[in-house]
């Protein structure tokens, strides 16, 4: 942390309660500002803790957690609400979290109350943006306070999928290394040859060994594609009132990614094997929501309560976990986009994009891919340059319909 000549008084001026302050004022408390970057994950104060600064986010996002179960709110430093400060009322009302790396500002309370002597600051409370009743928040807020302390045992990645990852982060492992880990788990060896084997990476002659199916994938490929088809791990319950609801959690996962992966095939700047990772990571924070569930014999007991649980904080949880297990962000925003029929942004199209597309070709193919309301979802016009057509992605999931079923059959073993 530093201080900070480029904190000005015109930032300060945005920012409640500061912009009641005079322009002197606001001048010399720019003078003592200071910047905090925060790593994410990281706690920035706990409840009922006290400290002397008063902070107000620049860039990142930060969870909010009322632990007495009043409520939470995930802010972005995009948000109209970052202009409120954090921290102001003391002892702390809530746990701050750095949901990613962010970047503070903070000021020194006693300095600021001097500064407002004349006009008593107002309250300010973190907002509420859940009304789903005591055991749905207790399940939200139970998961994001293990998942931010190690103690989250559901999901974890497939050990076999974590020494692969490993082998190639630390060694930039070859296929020799590879063959050699897989060997240990020759049920996997055996789907990762299926996999080159496969429409989407067959080539002119069949690869007949495992080294030779991981030189036609490539390194890269050959760890996704191993996550992948090791995740059905991952989408377990020992609930019996739960089971039947993550066979489907899995079953959708299976039918988006394979969507994913043949769309993929026919744009630039796209992957199969990433767009096959992204369709079944979507809706990984359902996994650990139901594996929880039990624990609140209200909610197995009543399909629509959690479903409206999971519907509101599925993305969230999601997210949280492809960071704890250190995906790439494009990888890690795609829990949180994927049910965004809106979804805009600038810069070029990315995986979330093609699995909002992707999830909505599954979800319209049983009853006929309507492509004229498909036409109308942004994320296709952002996909148009990576060259694909609303027309053109109902006809290509028409004419790939095998293609898909054969990519599914891999994933679910």
């Amino acid at each position: 942390m530093n201080k900070s000549a480029s904190i000005t008084p015109a930032v300060l001026e945005g920012l409640e309660p500061l912009r009641e302050l005079t322009p002197e004022a606001l001048e010399a408390l720019a003078e003592e500002a200071e910047i905090e970057d925060v790593p994410a994950r990281s706690i920035i104060y706990r409840k009922d803790a006290e400290d002397v600064w008063v902070r107000y986010l620049l860039s990142g996002s930060v969870l909010l957690v009322e632990r007495d179960d009043e409520g939470h709110l995930l802010l972005s430093a995009e948000d109209a609400d970052a202009a409120q400060p954090l921290g102001l009322q003391q002892p702390h009302r809530e746990t701050a979290i750095a949901y990613s790396e962010c970047r503070l500002l903070r000021l020194r309370s006693a300095r600021i109350a001097e500064l407002l002597e004349a006009n008593q600051p107002p309250e300010y409370e973190v907002d509420e943006i859940s009304d789903q009743g005591d055991a749905g928040t207790q399940l939200f807020l139970g998961l994001v306070q293990d998942l931010m302390e190690e103690r989250l045992e559901l999901p974890s990645m497939p050990d076999i999928a974590v020494r692969v990852r490993e082998a190639i982060s630390e060694r930039d492992a070859g296929p020799a290394e590879l063959s050699k880990i897989l060997q240990n788990d020759p049920a996997v060896a055996a789907r990762v040859v299926q996999a080159a084997n496969s429409a989407l990476f067959a080539g002119q002659s069949p690869a007949d060994n495992l080294t030779a199916a991981i030189v036609r994938l490539g390194v890269k490929n050959t760890r996704e594609v191993v996550t992948a088809v090791t995740m059905r791990e991952v989408f377990q319950t020992r609930n019996p009132l739960l089971n039947k609801r993550m066979v489907e959690v899995w079953m959708h996962s299976t039918l988006v990614a394979a969507i994913a992966a043949v769309l993929a095939r026919k744009l630039k700047g796209f992957s199969s094997d990433r767009a096959l990772l992204a369709g079944l990571v979507h809706d990984i924070g359902v996994v650990p929501m139901l594996a929880h569930a039990g624990d609140y014999p209200e909610l197995a007991r009543d399909p629509a309560a959690l479903e409206a649980i999971i519907q509101e904080y599925r993305g969230q949880i999601g997210s949280m976990i492809l960071r704890r297990w250190n995906f790439p962000d494009d990888l890690v925003v795609v829990p949180l986009e994927a049910d965004n029929r809106q979804r805009e942004h600038a810069g070029r199209a990315d995986y979330a994009d093609l699995i909002v597309l992707a999830k909505q070709l599954a979800l319209s193919s049983a009853g006929g891919i309507d492509t004229e309301a498909i036409g109308e979802l942004p994320v296709v016009k952002a996909l148009e340059t990576a060259g694909l057509s609303a027309a053109g992605a109902g006809a290509l999931i028409d004419e790939a319909r095998g293609e898909i079923a054969e990519v599914q059959s891999l994933l679910m073993g």
